[in-house]
């Protein structure tokens, strides 16, 4: 199953990285081809080993609410109300490629891992896959090879790098949630490998940059300063100004590398960052996010039952020829109350989950935990300001196997107490009395050791 995970991950970046698209019909890819015999044959073995147990189970009802609600507005759509232009099966793909797929992404890697050595083996995979993407982006930018890395030539997008991951939002956003992973495995590495992950996660801050993605640098800031706070206790103050300086010197390298990559880039940042950001209009400050926010928001106040149900799913493009540029919005407004909550309710909770595993891991998993940690706050942040597509796969995997490390790392954590209190039996030829002082001098004997 490990090798099949494993398989997975490249199959996605190698996609991504060589623009491949590996359709193999409407709806159909080759990633298809490949999760759901995984989704199947993970369900068959669970049914004929009798080993299956529901962990998480308000994640897991919080999927189901949200994919369910999602095929009854969409049912709703094509049955009841017939929106014009409304394209069932296009919005029926567009639902399984977005909803239904990211939720088998996560139920396989969160159910698909056994051990906590799959945890590590995956979580170095998804690392290595985005850190070599992020490689041979930067190689292109710089004209060494050529992947057909789009590059803004125009109005808002000019000068800005989009990455393999689709849009320089989406891309940015991604970076943002893996950075602090690619961070950790570094931390954690020794010799030679230690350079290469060292290389990627900086390769990554650089991409991170050229796409000039304001939401992102926010997610940054506020998410990870957020997942800074909540994490106080188990991060010593040397430590973290350790890592703030080493921040700050790995931001001015890929500042000066992304500088020497593409000599347009300071332009543009200044440009975005400084006059457009500073700008006395909020919707010229926000590349008219505002503007979008508020006319979505109007619409949906023309009919107040849209506040609880949404318009449905995918109806928004209809409406409108600009996307939310809102994660949060853009659930609100096609599923209404209902799939914003469930959203929320899973970003929270895995949020909460491997929060509550970090002072219960071990030494080794504790970093990763406190990296899941601040990748997904930072994410939180991002997907206010962007409509997030392609990089759903994988920040649910992602999600998946971390959140199964950290519910394993609760369950010994709770099974260990248990353990403890058993009673010993007493050995045999001595009274209690006698085993009792036996207890005594050993303890006393550790405490003087």
């Amino acid at each position: 199953m490990r090798l099949l995970l494993m398989m997975l991950i490249g199959t996605l970046a190698v996609s991504d990285t060589f623009s491949l698209g590996m359709s193999l019909g409407p709806g159909l890819s080759v990633k298809n081809a490949l999760i759901y015999p995984i989704a199947l044959g993970l369900m068959f073995r669970m049914a004929m080993t009798g080993t299956f147990r529901l962990r998480l189970p308000i994640v897991n009802f919080a999927f189901l609410i949200w994919m369910s609600y999602a095929l009854l507005t969409w049912i709703a759509c094509c049955t009841l109300i017939h929106y014009p232009g409304y394209k069932p099966i296009h919005e029926a793909i567009s639902l399984k490629s977005l909803l239904l797929d990211s939720a088998v992404f996560f139920f396989v890697y969160f159910y698909g891992i056994e051990t906590e050595k799959d945890f590590f083996v995956l979580a170095k995979t998804l690392a290595f896959a985005v850190g070599v993407a992020n490689i041979l982006t930067l190689l292109d930018v710089a004209g060494i090879i050529h992947l057909n890395i789009t590059i803004g030539d125009a109005g808002v997008e000019a000068d800005r790098v989009f990455g393999v991951f689709g849009h320089a939002n989406d891309t940015a956003a991604l970076m943002v949630c893996l950075l602090p992973l690619l961070a950790a495995i570094a931390t954690s590495s020794r010799g030679w490998a230690r350079l290469f992950w060292f290389g990627g996660a900086l390769a990554s801050l650089a991409v991170l940059l050229l796409s000039i993605s304001r939401g992102a640098y926010v997610g940054v800031a506020i998410g990870y300063s957020a997942a800074l706070w909540l994490c106080r206790r188990y991060l010593p103050t040397s430590r973290v100004v350790a890592w703030i300086l080493i921040g700050l010197t790995s931001l001015i390298i890929a500042s000066v590398l992304a500088a020497f990559l593409m000599p347009m880039f300071t332009q543009a940042l200044t440009e975005r960052l400084f006059n457009q950001s500073m700008a006395v209009s909020v919707a010229t400050a926000s590349s008219g996010r505002t503007a979008i926010w508020m006319a979505a928001l109007a619409k949906m106040s023309q009919h107040p039952i849209t506040f609880l149900t949404g318009f449905g799913f995918g109806v928004h493009r209809l409406m409108f020829t600009l996307v939310t540029h809102n994660y949060y919005l853009d659930q609100w407004f096609g599923l209404g109350l209902i799939g914003l909550f469930a959203f929320l309710t899973i970003l929270y909770q895995t949020v909460a989950t491997a929060l509550r595993a970090v002072p219960v891991a071990h030494a080794a998993l504790r970093p990763y935990m406190i990296a899941f940690v601040f990748g997904m706050l930072g994410l939180s942040v991002a997907i206010f300001f962007v409509n997030l597509e392609r990089p759903w796969d994988y920040v649910w995997l992602y999600a998946g196997f971390a959140l199964r490390a950290a519910v394993d790392a609760l369950e010994q954590a709770q099974s260990a107490p248990a353990r403890a209190a058993r009673p010993v039996a007493t050995p045999t030829g001595r009274a209690p009395a006698a085993v009792a002082r036996v207890a005594r001098t050993r303890l006393v004997g550790d405490v003087r050791r």
